[in-house]
């Protein structure tokens, strides 16, 4: 006796979609009305979220699958299937977008904000005075803009929390004071638009380095980092050992690791123990337990494993990544490199304490890209995704226009050009599973020099802004 599958009682055909691709749901959907209205349940799009996309380390939101609307989870499930064949594909194809977010000034920098369904991303711009811009992501249109009438902005950081009323903090300098300020981004009223608010402060000479939900990182340019709780106003500091060999230690990074802070500077990395928390004046001074240095580097990025909402941390017993972008003492090389490293967890409970090391020193390098080119760079940002992907700025190829200058009067002589670059890249790991790193697509920047950029691996989205207050949106 033969069945048809519109014949299936609903338990049976729920186990027959679980196990189909989600191209194979979309063309079956198609058949029958039974199967379009059974294709649109949240159970459907739960069980295919779970086994072809979480369980398969495709980027995902850290929320339950539960917590989504049927429609909205069936759009990012699908997203989440395009975004993880493409990147286990030979190579991937960016779409590109672009927008003028400044008014012939360049843009300083850019950030997307994890938090608002991810539907926004923020430029920072000078005129007379600081300006930051919210845009909307996917109607590339202005929603609104925080200008502090005389103040300038010298550093900023985007809570990496979804949940946090808090979406970023600026330091604020005025000709009288200095100062952090928390902002949220919020409507006064149901129907107007969104603006940004204050919702704390802090007088302080110390930039904002980090915020993970209501712990914020500010550091100095020598060796103090403050993880300050800007709700309940307790404090710890952390203080690195000086370098007496820099006159300027900045720091570029703050991670939030595993019952571990890691406090990233110009050439090392310093791993302190999660530090307890309390009031001025009790503040207790904390030592890094281990240290590391990569020499004379670029720069260095470390990225925390994927979470999931099982799992909030997702790093007890889960190793950290370190990119690291090498400088080349030799002045004629004309290759740099891309070294992935590897921060190992301790192997054994007894080895770890409580306020006691929980990573193993010192890393180990995993694998490296050599790239073609070195040179000047004005946007040196790059990053790391928790999935292993990455995407970086590569200089432009000065050598192949040999000697000839740009400014030939005695003729007309064809110069070579060349353009800066837009790598982007998958490490060994959940997207990659080769043990050599993959370089998967490029693209040329034919316009003004890049300033900026800022990765988005769960939406397979790259913002850049560049020299000319153009902004340039490369979705996968």
């Amino acid at each position: 006796m033969c069945l048809s599958i519109d014949s299936l009682d609903d338990d049976t055909l729920l186990g027959v979609f679980s196990a189909l691709t989600v191209p194979d749901v979309l063309n079956l959907r198609q058949t029958c009305r039974r199967l379009l209205v059974f294709s649109s349940q949240q159970i459907v799009w739960q069980n295919i979220g779970s086994s072809q996309i979480l369980q398969q380390g495709i980027p995902f939101s850290k929320k339950p699958l539960s917590s989504f609307s049927v429609r909205d989870l069936e759009d990012r499930v699908r997203r989440a299937y395009h975004l993880g064949m493409a990147w286990k594909a030979p190579s991937i194809t960016f779409r590109a977008s672009g927008f003028p977010a400044s008014r012939g000034g360049p843009i300083q920098d850019i950030y997307f904000i994890p938090s608002h369904d991810r539907r926004w991303l923020i430029t920072v711009s000078q005129g007379i005075w600081s300006i930051i811009t919210l845009w909307d992501r996917r109607k590339l249109t202005r929603v609104t803009s925080w200008s502090p009438q005389n103040a300038v902005f010298s550093a900023l950081a985007v809570n990496t929390s979804e949940d946090c009323e808090a979406a970023l903090a600026v330091s604020l300098h005025r000709y009288d004071s200095v100062a952090v300020e928390i902002l949220a981004i919020a409507s006064t009223a149901p129907d107007s638009p969104p603006g940004f608010e204050c919702i704390a402060r802090l007088d302080t000479l110390r930039q904002p380095i980090a915020m993970c939900g209501s712990l914020l990182a500010l550091a100095d340019d020598e060796s103090e980092t403050i993880i300050w709780n800007w709700k309940t106003q307790e404090y710890a500091v952390l203080q690195s050992p000086v370098d007496a060999n820099l006159w300027r230690n900045k720091c570029t990074q703050v991670v939030f690791a595993y019952k571990t802070i890691l406090v990233v500077r110009a050439r090392s990395v310093h791993a302190f123990a999660e530090p307890k928390l309390a009031p001025h004046p009790n503040t207790c001074i904390h030592h890094p337990y281990a240290e590391c240095t990569f020499g004379w580097v670029d720069g260095i990025f470390i990225s925390v494993p994927p979470s999931s909402s099982s799992d909030p941390t997702g790093m007890e017993g889960q190793p950290l990544s370190i990119l690291v972008r090498t400088k080349n003492d030799d002045p004629w090389s004309s290759t740099f490199k891309m070294q992935l490293w590897t921060l190992s967890p301790m192997i054994s409970s007894d080895e770890t304490t409580v306020g006691g090391p929980h990573y193993s020193f010192p890393p180990f390098m995993t694998t490296e890209i050599v790239t073609p080119r070195r040179g000047a760079l004005r946007c040196t940002d790059m990053v790391l995704g928790p999935y292993g992907t990455a995407v970086w700025v590569q200089p432009e190829d000065y050598s192949v226009a040999g000697l000839i200058s740009h400014n030939v009067h005695l003729q007309n002589m064809p110069v070579p050009q060349s353009h800066e670059t837009l790598v982007a890249a998958a490490f060994p790991g959940l997207l990659n599973a080769q043990d050599k790193s993959q370089v998967k697509s490029t693209w040329k920047n034919y316009g003004k020099d890049w300033t900026c950029l800022d990765y988005d691996e769960e939406r397979g989205c790259v913002a850049l802004g560049s020299a000319a207050g153009v902004v340039t949106i490369l979705d996968i």
